[in-house]
């Protein structure tokens, strides 16, 4: 009997240790863009959860390349508490398939976490199979006084094969959006994304992922970015 209870309490003893201290979650780990053209910026919020019994303190991020930007350097979060965080991808010049891992410094017993950022970069998409966007981006620019709600998307299916799609990530915070949820063979889907209130009275870039079935039935995605900007005329805001 004592044999058990010693056992029970070194089990309790080490979960309490486990916990102890402070402890940095980050969610999603990975960020997979998917395909993407050359010299484009995606976007991705993550959301750094700390989950120990003391603060968190982000002392240090280094993205490890220029075309990686995190929000901020230095952070405290407190037990229980979260922190949303919107990782910026610029493609530049790299071409196929790319990885690289941000470092989040803290104050816990790893002392770091990373997270996985991912693309396929190439340098035509109208060249892409068994699917394309053209064009690659959506431009919900205004330009004067006339203003424009909805703007479309078009997905092209190259083969003779019906494409499933599935919508992977989307920012709702300045539009809706319409996505389809698959492509006839050789033909294009449209889908549309429709500015709210607050994305009329904005400026923003922001960017869509979806996943689709490849010709070799392997998931993969694919990623679409979002910007508009205001030009008044004659220079008025």
């Amino acid at each position: 009997m004592r044999a058990l209870q010693l056992f029970l309490i070194l089990l309790l003893a080490g979960d309490m240790t486990a916990s102890a201290g402070a402890k940095l979650e980050i969610i999603p780990d990975k960020l997979d863009f998917g395909r993407v053209p050359q010299y484009t910026k995606y976007y991705r919020k993550v959301v750094l959860k700390s989950t120990g019994d003391t603060p968190v303190r982000i002392n240090k991020v280094n993205s490890f390349c220029d075309c990686i930007l995190v929000p901020f350097n230095e952070a405290t979060i407190l037990p229980g508490d979260s922190l949303v965080a919107e990782i910026e991808f610029f493609s530049a010049s790299y071409s196929s398939d790319r990885e690289w891992r941000p470092h989040f410094y803290y104050n816990g017993p790893e002392r770091d976490k990373y997270i996985r950022v991912m693309a396929d970069i190439v340098i035509d998409h109208r060249k892409l199979k068994p699917i394309y966007v053209n064009p690659h981006s959506i431009v919900a620019s205004q330009y004067g006084d006339s203003v424009q709600r909805e703007f479309p998307l078009y997905i092209i299916n190259v083969t003779s094969e019906t494409v499933p799609l599935k919508l992977i990530y989307n920012d709702d915070e300045f539009y809706d959006l319409d996505f389809p949820l698959y492509i006839l063979p050789h033909d294009t889907a449209v889908g549309k994304i429709t500015l709210n209130d607050r994305g009329i009275a904005s400026e923003f870039e922001k960017s869509i992922t979806f996943e689709y079935i490849n010709e070799k039935s392997e998931e993969k995605h694919y990623s679409i970015p979002v910007r508009r900007k205001i030009f008044k005329p004659n220079g008025r805001k």
